[in-house]
């Protein structure tokens, strides 16, 4: 029998073709399409129900304060709608969200003894709670092996809230912003094609922006401090059919507010509005349907 020596090109053919699928198929098309079911996992009209969790903390403006000089705790229900769609490459989504409920506020009412000294009586009371949120985003897909997608995108959205904190001296305050930022989703779908599943690893880094509190006990606005802004989150998708996607998902979302300029009240008293951090997990589940 000859013996014949093996070509380099041969060895490299011999090689690829006996490593596993998805490694031959990452070095020849790393920027591969992303894959269908990971498409429509990403794609469609989304209505969404759920929990949100509220965890707000203020600290003290100056040496002597309580600290926290207030919080808000408490779940509350979540709304979402969203209109999403994925393609190869490119995808976008617009969303508005709508929580509302009843938090606790834990915090002390400010008032001026005969002597001219701030005086912090403790408070714990009711409070409504609800928030609005438009967010957009744009996408940009790849899959780098079988059955994986990374998806970068940037984002912009705006923030509202507004707590109502109840009894003999309460009032309202008005929290807006804006946040932006950047973010990547690694999705991967079961490689089954009778296991319709897709689940999906969210993070998202950015910073407020525009941020101001208006309070009906003075009238005034005070403008807040840019700060970081992060969101990590998953989800796990079940595509029963092309047009209709079960899911699951979890997000916590993470900003600050920073101390504003002192503002001068119209009862001509000086005051700052302090640091703040915000918490927020949501629990939801949902609908994406697709015509």
């Amino acid at each position: 029998m000859n013996r014949k020596t093996l070509s380099i090109a041969s060895l490299v053919g011999l090689f690829f073709g006996g490593v596993s699928p998805s490694f031959a198929y990452g070095l020849g098309n790393f920027f591969s399409p992303v894959p269908k079911i990971i498409q429509q996992s990403m794609s469609g009209i989304v209505l969404g129900y759920g929990t949100l969790h509220q965890n707000y903390t203020e600290q003290p403006a100056v040496a002597g304060e309580p600290n926290p000089l207030d919080s808000q705790t408490g779940n509350i229900n979540a709304y979402q709608i969203k209109l999403a769609g994925m393609g190869d490459y490119l995808g976008m989504a617009t969303k508005v969200s709508y929580d509302k409920g009843i938090t606790n506020y834990n915090g002390y009412l400010q008032s001026f003894n005969s002597s001219g000294s701030l005086v912090f009586t403790p408070s714990q009371v009711p409070t409504q709670s609800q928030m609005v949120n438009f967010a957009f985003e744009l996408r940009l897909g790849f899959s780098p092996i079988h059955d994986i997608a990374i998806i970068p995108d940037v984002f912009l959205g705006r923030h509202g809230w507004e707590r109502n904190i109840q009894g003999a001296n309460g009032y309202d305050e008005t929290y807006t912003n804006k946040y932006f930022g950047y973010g990547v989703t690694l999705a991967g779908a079961v490689p089954d094609p009778h296991v319709p599943l897709v689940f999906q690893i969210k993070y998202k880094t950015g910073h407020t922006g525009s941020a101001s509190m208006t309070s009906s006990n003075s009238g005034d606005t005070a403008n807040l401090g840019s700060e970081p802004w992060h969101q990590y989150g998953v989800e796990l998708d079940y595509i029963p059919w092309s047009f209709l996607t079960v899911f699951v998902s979890y997000s916590h979302t993470q900003f600050q507010y920073g101390q504003s300029q002192p503002v001068t009240l119209n009862n001509g008293v000086v005051a700052v509005e302090p640091n703040s951090t915000t918490k927020q997990n949501v629990a939801m589940a949902g609908l994406k349907l697709r015509f």
